[in-house]
């Protein structure tokens, strides 16, 4: 193999404790070797199972077990909340040598054949030894579990040193492996479940939310704008996914009294739209991830804006999304609704044009005179990306900062203005001198004369009103 880029090890979902890791892009070139080498049949970090509830929720590696097979049940499809189409699990039990039984989840259509035929026919009551590799540790019921899904391979009696003395500690004894469940008949996968009814922003927000559909709904929308006073994650415990809280240089989560205990996960909170109106709307950790498109940890060692705010997290304004949506628990005490989002079911990119809607446009066309009325049936603006925030508004220093002029720029407007001036008033001098000398002496307190200098103080004040004199002498006499 050659053409690979060495990198820092990433500090999630680690499958070996080395700091550096190969990449593989799209200029590597990989060759089969012809000549013999010796390279180990399995690698692999064993982690006792006395020791697997300390990795509850805990991402950053994966996690291989070694054990007794003693329970296999059938594959069975599960319907997700968040998911439309079903997933396929296979749960096994597998004991270590001190009598200690952990549920492994597998997932995939691989585990239609996760033991082998002929394995099955000779496996009565011989013991077999299970080495499963690439596992998380979750919590379901008060129980920790391993779930493996890809990243997860599994080995019937690997020839390893461990599991040589684990068949060593059963001193002969056989071990009779459990059968539980009733075998899939149809290898077709089941019909995914109706989709929610879909809805216009609009029609949400007339919904009390105690007469909102149980199931929730779908809206087509486009993410507006942030909403600058929440945070983007939070300490999430890894037993009950509760936000854990600073106490001094640690986080204690007060519901199962751990601490430090937790891991990053997202929280956004964000304006959408769909030309209809806007709503706010909350999401947490996998589909926040999703929006995103980066892990949090990457998204916190990434550069910032002038806000703060980092740019991956401001990128994420004019997405398009369809999601699936339903109250929030804060709806029913506050009159403004929020949407938490329970699922995303297409993503449509980045969009050119934000659907614009006026605030309040329904109500203000009521109170409209009678022939402005028809703006409220007018179809809402869209509003160019460029005359939009793409960012959080910036902070108060920085607004006032923008706002307040600078000392050299005022004073070289000051000097224009009054240079202006002064060139009006040569000009309007010259103007009214050159209409002097045109008259002749019997007439140099002429109607023109007047007129001219009425002009020439009507820009230094108001404009003055001359009546038409009719002789000379009233002119004189006017002038005076």
């Amino acid at each position: 193999m050659s053409r690979f880029r060495v990198c820092n090890a990433k500090n999630y979902c680690k499958s070996l404790p080395g700091p550096y890791m190969l990449e593989i892009t799209c200029h590597t070139r990989i060759n089969l070797a012809r000549e013999t080498a010796t390279f180990p049949e399995y690698v692999y970090f064993l982690t006792p199972f006395d020791e697997i509830p300390g990795y509850i929720g805990d991402k950053k590696k994966f996690h291989d077990v070694l054990g007794f097979l003693v329970q296999i049940n059938e594959p069975e499809w599960v319907h997700f909340a968040n998911q439309a189409t079903p997933a396929l699990r296979r749960d096994i039990v597998i004991r270590d040598d001190k009598h200690v039984e952990v549920k492994v989840s597998i997932w995939g259509r691989r585990v239609r054949d996760f033991l082998p035929t002929d394995m099955a026919i000779e496996s009565n009551n011989n013991p077999i030894i299970l080495l499963l590799t690439g596992c998380l540790v979750k919590l379901y019921q008060g129980q920790p579990y391993l779930s493996g899904s890809s990243a997860c391979h599994w080995y019937f009696n690997p020839n390893i040193p461990e599991a040589e003395v684990l068949l060593r500690s059963l001193h002969g004894s056989d071990i009779a492996i459990r059968r539980v469940g009733t075998p899939l008949v149809d290898a077709t996968q089941p019909a995914p479940r109706p989709v929610a009814q879909s809805m216009t922003l609009q029609e949400m927000q007339e919904i009390d939310p105690y007469e909102f559909p149980e199931k929730g709904c779908t809206c087509t929308v486009t993410i507006s704008r942030l909403i600058d006073d929440r945070t983007w994650w939070f300490p999430s415990c890894n037993l009950c996914n509760r936000s854990c809280k600073a106490d001094g240089a640690d986080y204690t989560c007060y519901e199962c009294g751990t601490t430090n205990k937790y891991t990053y996960k997202y929280k956004l909170c964000f304006i959408a739209t769909d030309g209809t109106d806007e709503a706010e709307m909350i999401c947490f950790s996998e589909i926040g991830r999703r929006i995103v498109g980066k892990s949090v940890e990457t998204v916190m060692r990434a550069p910032r804006g002038r806000d703060g705010l980092p740019m991956d997290i401001a990128a994420i304004v004019s997405s398009k999304f369809t999601f699936a949506v339903t109250m929030s628990e804060k709806s029913f005490r506050n009159p403004k609704k929020t949407y938490q989002i329970t699922a995303i079911i297409t993503a449509f990119g980045k969009q050119k044009n934000i659907p614009y809607h006026l605030p309040n446009q329904i109500q203000s066309s009521q109170t409209e005179i009678a022939g402005s009325s028809s703006c409220a049936n007018t179809p809402s603006k869209l509003l160019p990306i460029n005359e939009v925030y793409l960012q959080t508004p910036p902070s108060k220093e920085v607004s006032r900062t923008l706002a307040s002029p600078n000392p050299e720029d005022e004073a070289h407007e000051k000097t224009k203005r009054k240079l202006l001036l002064e060139e009006i008033n040569l000009e309007e001098d010259t103007n009214a001198d050159t209409a002097a000398q045109n008259l002749s002496p019997n007439t140099n307190n002429s109607e023109d004369v007047v007129h001219a200098g009425v002009k020439r103080g009507a820009t230094e004040s108001e404009p003055l009103t001359v009546p038409k004199a009719t002789s000379s002498k009233g002119l004189r006499s006017h002038k005076k």
